[in-house]
């Protein structure tokens, strides 16, 4: 069979795409690098004009399959756990004999149960180059086609093994990212991508280091608390190489904290204006992490749009989330980014540790004062993995689990109905107020007996 020996999965969505993770561009590169032939399908095939009953996920295990791939990797975040579950059941119809790989958060943090309820044969925990790299050596020596106790020497996965799961020793984070090939992005198709949503034209991810230092309650953080910085000028190389080898000059930033390195930012900012690149980006921040002279250089580097993790306007809220910054620190970094000109999208969520009507009143008012163009409103969502998932009970919440891993919180003086119509009543009151606000995310479940609702890619 032709095509590739591996084949990676991520989303997908219905085309056309206009965001793209970087997941699988890292994870390609890398085996590539190996000497792997590797597609990525990160899009549903279009459906023909008289498909419109048809399973998509049907649809795309066809063209996976016609590849004849012996090795497939999904990635898996938790809100779309079923649907993953499902097109690993269609995958495995096809490919009897093909390995099925899962990686990213959910795998990561619940992989016992995720291998004991699908077709996936193998769990990748945490970050997946090195790992999957020595599975994809296994499977092109044959080692596959023998059951799996060969996994057992490799380190960071879950796997399934005479009707147990098995697990080996942990793999830690990888320490030089330099060592790491730049993404495989002549494979994801961006000559076919839309424009960005908030950018405007087409755009691709960027990352300038790995792993978060903070320790958020309602964060998984899956790369690790030890941020590992890239060389500025090799983040630059990337960023030159995608501008002019696929004429994309839009990027979205990944990093949890931009500015979380001032000295770094400044020089991957100052190298993008050396190099003259015409480029327009995003990037994600909280806190004073940004003062007045990283956000000009910020701004000069072609970014347009900080989009800000605040959470909540409420300071104990705030320090029993764990989140590291008070709300005077968010109003300073906000308006720093404003005064440089660029647009500031505020995040918050209700229903975080601590949370009470008076906490929601004080968030509200951080929201309509903080100067902020947009302003988005979640209710938080407990995930596996959180530290609010393990332990409920040490941040004053309650968590009711439903299937799939859907949850719902309640603190200590909020219940459920309370928070759903706080969070609602939350964004009418910034609408009057004349703020540009909306609700992000405000999941009800149908097991609660509310109507089901569609689940994202």
């Amino acid at each position: 069979m032709g095509g590739p020996m591996i084949a990676l999965i991520a989303g997908p969505c219905p085309p056309p795409r206009s965001v793209q993770g970087l997941g699988l561009p890292y994870l390609a590169a890398a085996l590539e690098q190996a000497g792997h032939e590797v597609g990525i399908f990160d899009t549903y095939p279009a459906l023909p004009d008289d498909a419109h009953a048809q399973d998509p996920d049907e649809l795309l295990a066809e063209a996976v399959a016609a590849q004849g791939p012996r090795l497939v990797g999904v990635t898996i975040h938790t809100p779309a756990y079923a649907g993953r579950v499902h097109l690993a059941q269609c995958l495995r119809r096809r490919l009897p004999d093909a390995l099925l790989v899962a990686g990213g958060h959910h795998p990561t943090a619940a992989p016992a149960h995720l291998l004991r309820n699908s077709d996936f044969d193998v769990c990748v925990i945490g970050e997946g180059e090195r790992t999957l790299v020595e599975i994809a050596e296994g499977v092109r020596g044959g080692q596959s086609g023998r059951g799996t106790r060969w996994l057992a020497a490799i380190r960071g996965v879950a796997y399934k093994a005479e009707g147990q799961v098995a697990r080996t020793a942990r793999r830690g984070p990888i320490a030089d990212v330099d060592s790491l090939p730049l993404p495989a992005h002549h494979l994801v198709g961006l000559e076919r991508y839309d424009p960005h949503p908030v950018l405007g034209l087409r755009s691709q991810g960027l990352l300038t280091y790995r792993g978060c230092p903070m320790r958020c309650a309602f964060c998984c953080n899956p790369q690790g608390r030890r941020a590992r910085l890239r060389t500025p000028s090799r983040v630059v190389d990337e960023v030159e190489r995608v501008v002019c080898d696929f004429g994309v000059r839009g990027f979205n930033v990944y990093d949890n904290l931009f500015g979380l390195s001032r000295a770094h930012s400044l020089a991957v900012c100052d190298g993008i204006v050396r190099r003259r690149l015409d480029v327009v980006w995003d990037c994600w921040t909280a806190g004073d992490l940004v003062d007045a002279e990283l956000a000009a250089r910020i701004r000069a580097g072609g970014c347009v749009t900080a989009l800000f993790g605040a959470e909540s306007g409420d300071d104990e809220v705030l320090a029993r989330s764990g989140r590291g910054f008070t709300g005077a620190q968010h109003q300073a970094g906000i308006r720093a980014l404003l005064s440089a000109g660029l647009k500031v999208r505020v995040f918050l969520m209700v229903g975080l540790p601590g949370e009470t009507e008076a906490s929601v009143r004080r968030t509200v008012d951080f929201a309509a004062q903080c100067g902020a163009d947009d302003v988005c409103l979640s209710l938080h969502r407990p995930w596996p993995g959180t530290a609010a998932w393990r332990n409920p009970r040490a941040f004053g919440l309650r968590i009711t689990r439903g299937p799939d891993f859907e949850g719902y919180v309640e603190t200590d003086s909020l219940s459920r109905a309370a928070l759903l119509e706080l969070t609602e009543s939350a964004v009418e009151t910034l609408k009057q107020r004349g703020l540009n606000s909306d609700i992000l995310r405000c999941d009800r479940f149908a097991w609660e007996g509310f109507p089901k609702q569609p689940v994202g890619c």
